[in-house]
């Protein structure tokens, strides 16, 4: 069985916030450290629990789950 999902959003960043070229998903800050968007597929004990986490590709392959999490696109847009 396959799951398709959309994730749409934003967030704000500090003046001088620079897109790095040819990559959909990250951005340099002025402190110099980069930040990235990448959908994530979380993980928990059971439905009740309060221990969601990332689930990794590793993790995910030994449940027999396949992670396609390849498509990004971000736009660093100006708030003027």
């Amino acid at each position: 069985m396959r799951i398709d999902f959309t994730i749409t959003g934003s967030f704000t960043v500090p003046d001088g916030t620079e897109a790095l070229p040819g990559l959909a998903n990250q951005f340099r800050l002025p402190s110099g450290e980069i930040i990235s968007v990448h959908p994530i597929i979380e993980k928990a004990s059971n439905l009740t629990a309060d221990d969601h986490r990332d689930l990794s590709y590793t993790e995910a392959e030994r449940l027999g789950v396949a992670l396609s999490l390849y498509d990004r696109d971000c736009e660093l847009v100006s708030e003027d």
